[in-house]
């Protein structure tokens, strides 16, 4: 029990830190801070006496709140996370490998970097990661990486040149990046934005970006919680001004145990049949990826709703199966016949 009094202890400084030196100029009530540390208002002036005392957060209390004394210089230093946490940064940075097929050298540099703060019994893990990590910068996807994410962070306006997967020739276009999202079913990584060209918003691959630059022109933010919420009830990176239609599916009993294990949508119910089958219910714009989701099940998954959806997977698994038996003979192997 101290031990664990320790780490919290040590995390709540840290997080008094980390909020100051992101509102440098903004006065904070005792009560406030008590709230988003979870403590009481007697211990959080406690915290602030003991990092004032050491130089680590010079405050001083306006009469209304806490502020930082004028000019000063925060500095958060160096932490160091325990063994669930940095267990759950690996599993992260596995991911962020797993998920990316492109070099990406600031993948590479967050890796090196987060290497540093866990636990010493953990590190030879992030160092095998960082050997597996391509890092090219010059490879045109880690510039428009680069590009994109400071065009995010920083409110700036990408030129960019972008060749989209329906047009022949790629164009020129200024774009506002608002978002930054990586595809659920595929290697890939969307920035959702408004293009001063279609002026409205545009999703772009950053693989399909063949140039970007970063302008000095800034543009307003934009209200993200929206977009989010339209992108969280969507399949993938995806937006569609159509509205959301029942979705109904029926999966075998040989995969039924993993249907009801999974959340694949947020809209999804679940019902388990009398026959071990399941049924998936969905209220979503079927899309692209979502059809191939449906389609990479094979004959585990029957699509009962809509009549459209159905006779198009109906249709694109005729198409397949006549590809197979017009060739029934499979071609020799190079070097034979």
């Amino acid at each position: 029990m101290v031990f664990a009094n320790a780490l919290s202890k040590a995390a709540r400084l840290v997080e008094l830190q980390i909020l100051f030196a992101r509102s440098p100029s903004r006065s904070f009530r005792t009560e406030e801070l008590a709230t988003k540390l979870g403590v009481a208002p007697r211990t959080v002036r406690q915290y602030l006496s003991e990092l004032s005392t050491l130089g680590k957060l010079p405050v001083y209390h306006d009469g209304k709140g806490w502020r930082l004394v004028p000019h000063a210089r925060l500095e958060t230093g160096p932490f160091k996370l325990e063994l669930a946490e940095a267990t759950a940064v690996y599993l992260a940075s596995r991911l962020l490998l797993r998920h990316s097929d492109e070099p990406n050298p600031p993948v590479r540099d967050a890796l090196r970097r987060l290497a540093l703060v866990v636990p010493e019994s953990m590190a030879h893990h992030m160092d095998a990661l960082l050997q597996r990590t391509l890092a090219d910068p010059l490879h045109p996807f880690a510039q428009a990486f680069r590009v994109f994410a400071y065009g995010w962070a920083l409110n700036r306006v990408v030129e960019c040149q972008y060749h989209p997967l329906a047009r022949v020739e790629p164009f020129q276009c200024r774009f506002h990046p608002y978002l930054l999202e990586p595809a659920l079913w595929g290697m890939s990584f969307y920035a959702v934005g408004f293009s001063e060209l279609a002026q409205d918003i545009r999703i772009f691959k950053l693989e399909r970006v063949l140039a970007a630059r970063l302008t000095e022109d800034t543009f307003l933010p934009a209200d993200v919680t929206s977009l989010l919420q339209r992108l969280e009830h969507s399949w993938d990176v995806w937006l569609s001004e159509e509205a959301d239609v029942e979705v109904r599916l029926l999966f075998q009993p040989a995969v039924a145990r993993i249907m009801k294990e999974t959340i694949w949508h947020p809209s999804q119910k679940t019902i388990q049949l009398q026959d071990g089958s399941v049924q998936l219910t969905f209220h979503l714009v079927p899309n692209q990826p979502f059809v191939n989701w449906i389609l990479s099940w094979g004959p585990q998954c029957e699509v009962l709703h809509p009549p459209s959806l159905r006779q198009e997977i109906s249709q694109l698994l005729s198409n397949a199966l006549a590809r197979y038996t017009s060739h029934p003979e499979s071609p020799p192997a190079e070097g034979q016949g």
